[in-house]
């Protein structure tokens, strides 16, 4: 009785450890070869250890009673089983464990990305042109002789009291006013188009109509100089046509044509307008920032560049003069300084400039001075004149 219960002990010992080496060969092979390891040959594996175990069991000797506790003590430790689901697992656990650095790294690709949008691009153009502005400034701002710092040193200039400094402005400010009808035709299409009060039924081609007109009358003054002459006779001119036409009977035919004559602009147009005349204004006043005249009693100065590059004219050497024959532009307040040159091969200066009023009699005030440079030394105290003999 005791025989048969050593020979089970025995045969269950056998075929735990043939187990052991079957899970062990299994775990080898998937490590080695990164391969499932099949259930049927591990049942195959399985079924040879049971045979090995039970011819090992027969030849076992009777009287073999000392490897019953190393028998048990194998019998405790745990059955592994290695089967199909347990390496999915371990495939699963290793796929995941390469996606967590993928998931890992998103954010921040989906960061590096927004950094480098369209938008972002265009912010940074933008601080880059700021920050070399800055810097070209605070590089050349000694060397820079503007305008405005001309100014500053004519009125720290104890000698001089009287000077005036010019510069030329573009043609295209005397389309001034067509700017400001196009800011207020944008606005009043603004206000049509929400329908706001009593906005809501004005028509849009009487407001095109409108600014057309003054936008006409703006090209005829900036093209050609319009004088009071000139402005008389075309206005008897039109008079005479008018009166002719009624006495054939065609002045509402005439005046029918005009109404064919359909201008409508959107609020956008209008903005564009005048963003593009103000730009040219601006333009022109930078300009004027490096090419300038200042004039003074004594001399001219002809400043040509953003450096001390310019040339100096004795007050003997030219003549100045006011033109302001374009009627219209002078009541728009502006007026040409003619510069005129002793030396007959140089070409006369225009500058047409504004406040052409003030400039005119600031202007003749400067050229009827002439300035003496005085000396200003230690007063030496006279000498006492010798006594006469008594």
């Amino acid at each position: 009785m005791q025989i048969d219960k050593l020979k089970v002990c025995l045969a269950v010992s056998l075929l735990l450890l043939g187990l052991y080496g079957a899970s062990y060969a299994g775990n080898a092979t998937f490590v080695g070869e990164d391969a499932i390891p099949d259930s049927n040959s591990i049942q195959t594996t399985v079924s040879d250890s049971n045979t090995t175990d039970t011819a090992g069991v027969e030849d076992v000797a009777p009287g073999q009673n000392d490897g019953l506790g190393k028998d048990n003590a194998l019998a405790g430790q745990p059955v592994v089983q290695n089967d199909s689901n347990l390496a999915a697992e371990k495939v699963i656990d290793q796929n995941s464990a390469q996606e967590e650095p993928a998931k890992a790294s998103g954010p921040d690709q989906e960061e590096r990305s927004h950094w480098m949008t369209s938008k972002m691009i265009a912010f940074y153009i933008a601080i880059g042109l700021a920050v070399a502005t800055i810097a070209a400034w605070f590089l050349l701002r000694r060397t820079l002789r503007t305008r405005l710092r001309m100014k500053i040193i004519m009125n720290e200039d104890r000698d001089i009291d009287d000077f005036l400094i010019v510069f030329d402005w573009t043609s295209k400010i005397l389309y001034f006013p067509t700017m400001i009808a196009s800011i207020v035709a944008a606005n009043l299409m603004y206000l049509q188009e929400a329908d706001l009060w009593i906005f809501g039924s004005i028509d849009p081609k009487i407001i095109g109509g409108v600014w057309f007109v003054i936008f006409f009358l703006n090209f005829l003054v900036e093209e050609y100089d319009i004088t009071i002459m000139t402005m008389l006779i075309s206005l008897l001119s039109i008079g005479f046509l008018l009166l002719w036409l009624n006495l054939v009977g065609w002045v509402s035919g005439f005046l029918g044509l005009f109404k064919h004559f359909a201008l409508s602009i959107s609020a956008t147009g209008y903005l564009l307008v005048s963003v593009i005349g103000l730009l040219t204004i601006l333009i022109s006043w930078l300009k004027g920032l490096f090419y300038y005249v200042t004039i003074t009693p004594n001399y001219m100065n002809l400043q040509e560049g953003p450096t001390e590059t310019g040339e100096q004219i004795g007050r003997e050497d030219y003549n100045t003069r006011i033109d302001t024959s374009n009627f219209f532009g002078r009541l728009l307040g502006f007026g040409n300084i003619v510069i005129t040159f002793k030396d007959k091969k140089r070409q006369p200066i225009a500058l047409r400039v504004s406040g052409i009023k003030n400039k005119a009699q600031l202007l003749e005030k400067v050229r009827a001075k002439l300035v003496i440079d005085h000396s200003f030394k230690s007063a030496v105290r006279p000498q006492p004149e010798p006594q006469k003999p008594t």
